[in-house]
């Protein structure tokens, strides 16, 4: 796809040096302030993260719920002046036997430069061909041929056709419907092409896929998708469980010292979990139905974005051992959930655009590399606070049974630490390549073995932090009140240097 890949243009953006002055009056202020006590400082931090994260969501959910539904199986793209020579307009889509490929276009344009020779439209058009010969497209364009006219694509119609069935006294086409039914099963892809140099187009083109069902009705999924609505009414169920046997421990151990505050963040990540799959499902049901996810495409996004980063910042709590090991939070730590938290952000706001923009727009594949190298990095800095938290239950060691009993704790974070890095490679690896090696009519399976190891990881987390007093993470309050009152005095010793 290099050959229709644009990178997005750099925008300039002004610099607020007010924001300087007021910074440097506040630090000419701060030596006459008297220095704030551990309890008004954890206070502050809680309160500048929930600010972060509050503003973050609102922000992603604002985006959201303007952003247009690209992702369904009617999708309208319109391209203005437009010089690539290839253009992906529909991604792969598994079509049956008998399955209808329909392509409206308004408003075909075509612009020259000056003194240009006269066009020969049979070298603009419109192909289809399967994603298994992406490749053969890729070398095609590299030695310079017309992809129009290689073997291995089939072509729909050029600009040339269009003009024949222009009416007497017309001189433009304004409109053109082309119809194919599929004879040949495959995972098909739809391009424009230019073969002409120095050539600008502009159109409007409304595409609709479809498969026939037992009764002869339009599905708009494709072969791989069809059992996506299963899978996540299944999951749905699966979560709803997670989360009533969840909130049925916290409420039968509640008021006991074993519930802490970041067993209700997990609950609340659990519900947001649950909800997601459900608007996931309900997506996939309707989009098959009408070729359109109408209203649960911009519920879907809301709960994937308050998921996501409720999921990153449980993962790095329960990392940085807030809550249960000491309960406040370091200033290292504060600044990694305010780095984490905008990435999440931006990671979100291209999971929208991508989803409701479509391949045809320019800067498309440029938000695509961008997502996968935020939720990298993201993914990355979770890790950190669990390297952290190891590497201070090693260094402590004032005694030996202190040491013995930090012994323990360093095993079980070193376990949550494995079972951390295993997900994400899972999940962020595993379930592409099989996306990407399987069968179309097996693709299904990688949404499945996802939502399974997302599953599995949240119970494995939730024994493992169960709030229960012979739970090894919670059985030693003096030890853990000493470990805080030593963190609380290094953190503000640290700040004031």
């Amino acid at each position: 796809r290099r050959a229709h890949r644009i990178p997005i243009r750099a925008r300039e953006a002004a610099f607020d040096w007010t924001g300087l002055d007021s910074i440097d009056r506040r630090e000419r202020r701060r030596g006459s302030r008297p220095a704030r006590s551990p309890r008004a400082m954890v206070r502050r931090g809680r309160t500048g993260v929930a600010r972060a994260a509050l503003g973050a969501a609102c922000a992603v959910v604002a985006v959201a719920m303007t952003a247009a539904t690209a992702e369904a199986r009617i999708a309208t793209y319109e391209v203005s002046k437009d010089d690539r020579s290839l253009i992906l307009l529909r991604e792969p889509f598994g079509f049956a036997v008998g399955g209808t490929m329909e392509i409206a276009l308004k408003e075909p344009r075509v612009y020259l430069p000056e003194h240009a020779p006269p066009l020969d439209k049979t070298k603009l058009g419109f192909f289809i061909t399967e994603a298994k010969d992406e490749g053969a497209l890729d070398a095609a364009l590299e030695d310079g041929a017309c992809v129009l006219d290689v073997d291995f694509v089939d072509q729909a119609f050029t600009f040339a056709d269009m003009d024949a069935q222009l009416k007497k006294g017309e001189r433009e086409v304004s409109s053109y419907e082309f119809m194919k039914e599929i004879k040949v099963p495959g995972d098909y892809m739809l391009f424009f092409a230019s073969c002409a140099p120095h050539t600008v187009v502009s159109f409007e083109i409304t595409t609709t896929f479809a498969n026939k069902d037992a009764r002869g009705r339009n599905d708009y999924l494709g072969a791989g998708e069809k059992s996506l609505p299963s899978v996540y009414y299944l999951f749905f169920l699966l979560d709803t469980c997670a989360a009533v046997a969840w909130a049925f421990i916290l409420g039968r151990a509640n008021g006991q010292r074993g519930v802490r505050k970041i067993h209700w963040l997990m609950l609340a990540l659990v519900c947001f979990k649950t909800l997601s799959v459900l608007a996931q499902a309900g997506r996939y049901h309707i989009t098959r139905l009408t070729g359109s996810s109408r209203g649960w495409t911009a519920a879907y996004y809301v709960f994937t974005v308050c998921r996501s980063m409720l999921m990153f910042s449980v993962i790095a709590l329960v990392g940085m051992g807030w809550s249960f090991l000491k309960p406040f939070l370091h200033q290292r730590e504060k600044n990694l959930l305010m780095a984490v938290i905008p990435l999440q952000v931006l990671a979100n706001i291209a999971a929208v655009v991508i989803g409701e923009e479509g391949p045809a727009d320019q800067g498309w594949f440029a938000w695509q590399n961008m997502f996968i190298v935020i939720d990298i990095m993201c993914c990355c800095a979770v890790l950190v606070p669990i390297v952290w938290s190891i590497k201070h239950l090693r260094d402590t060691s004032d005694s030996s049974e202190k040491k013995a009993r930090n012994l323990e704790k360093l095993l079980l974070f070193r376990h949550f630490y494995v079972m951390t890095v295993a997900y994400i490679y899972f999940t962020r690896i595993i379930v592409y390549l099989l996306k990407s090696t399987v069968e179309y009519e097996l693709r299904w399976t990688a949404a499945f073995f996802n939502e399974l190891a997302t599953l599995a990881y949240y119970v494995a987390t939730g024994y493992m932090f169960r709030p229960e007093e012979e739970n090894m993470y919670f059985s030693l309050k003096h030890d853990e009140d000493e470990d805080g009152v030593e963190m609380s005095d290094r953190a503000r010793w640290g700040d004031a240097v």
